[in-house]
C-alpha cells in the first residue's frame, strides 16, 4: 500500500461512482427494452449513482485505490430472465451491456484525449481525474468480463453455451465468490485481468 495513492481516493471514488452508475443503468435498460421492467421498478433505471452503491464494494474501492489499482462493485441490477421472449440469450444481452457501457465510457475519454490532450497534462488540474476515468473504465470492463460468478462474464459464457452445457456451467456459480477472494488474496487477478486489458486498450486504439 502506497500513502502517497491517499491523495487520488477522492478520485478513484468519483469515477467510480458516474462510472458504475452508467454500468448499471445499462443492464438496467438493456433489460426493459428486452421485456424485463424488475429493475425500472426498483428506481435502477438511472444514472444516478446512489441507488446502485454497495457500501462493501465501496470500502474496497477505496481500499484497492490506495494501492493505485482501485476496483470495486456497485449492487447487482435485479433481473427476472422468465420476462424475456428469449430468456438465456436476453440474460447475456443484459449482462453484456454493463461491459460495453464502460467501453464506451472509455472510448469517449481516448477520444477526448485524441482532441485535446493538453486536458490530459499534469498542469491540468481535472487532468488526473481524466486519466482515473480512462483507466477506471478499461479496468471495469476487463473485470466484469471475467467468467466468474457473479461477475457478467459467467452470465455471457451460460449465454453462449448449448443449455445441456450451461444448466453443468451455472453449478459452478457457488464457487464464484471462493475464487475471486483466492484471485485477490494470491495477486492472480492482474494476471487473470491481463488478456482482457490487452483486448480493450486495442479495440480503443491504445496500442
Amino acid at each position: 500500500m502506497d500513502m502517497e495513492n491517499l491523495k487520488f481516493v477522492p478520485l478513484w471514488v468519483i469515477a467510480f461512482l458516474i462510472s458504475a452508475g452508467f454500468h448499471e443503468a445499462a443492464h438496467a435498460w438493456t433489460a426493459f427494452k428486452l421485456g424485463d421492467e424488475t429493475a425500472a421498478r426498483a428506481g435502477r433505471m438511472t444514472i444516478n449513482p446512489i441507488p446502485h452503491i454497495d457500501p462493501v464494494g465501496l470500502v474496497f474501492l477505496v481500499l484497492m485505490s490506495l494501492s493505485g489499482f482501485g476496483i470495486g462493485w456497485a449492487k447487482p441490477v435485479p433481473v427476472n430472465p422468465y420476462n424475456f421472449r428469449h430468456p438465456r440469450r436476453d440474460n447475456m444481452l443484459v449482462a453484456l451491456a454493463g461491459p460495453v457501457s464502460n467501453v464506451i465510457t472509455a472510448g469517449f475519454f481516448v477520444l477526448l484525449f485524441k482532441i485535446a490532450p493538453g486536458l490530459y497534462a499534469e498542469t491540468n488540474p481535472v487532468g488526473q481525474l481524466l486519466e482515473i476515468f480512462l483507466f477506471l473504465n478499461i479496468l471495469l470492463a476487463a473485470f466484469n468480463l471475467l467468467p466468474i460468478y457473479p461477475l457478467d462474464g459467467s452470465h455471457i459464457v451460460e449465454g453462449l453455451l448449448p443449455e445441456n452445457l450451461a444448466d453443468a456451467w451455472t453449478k459452478t456459480y457457488r464457487f464464484g465468490f471462493i475464487i475471486l477472494l483466492v484471485l485477490f488474496i494470491t495477486g492472480g487477478l492482474r494476471l487473470a485481468l491481463t488478456p482482457y486489458l490487452v483486448f480493450i486498450t486495442f479495440i480503443l486504439g491504445l496500442r
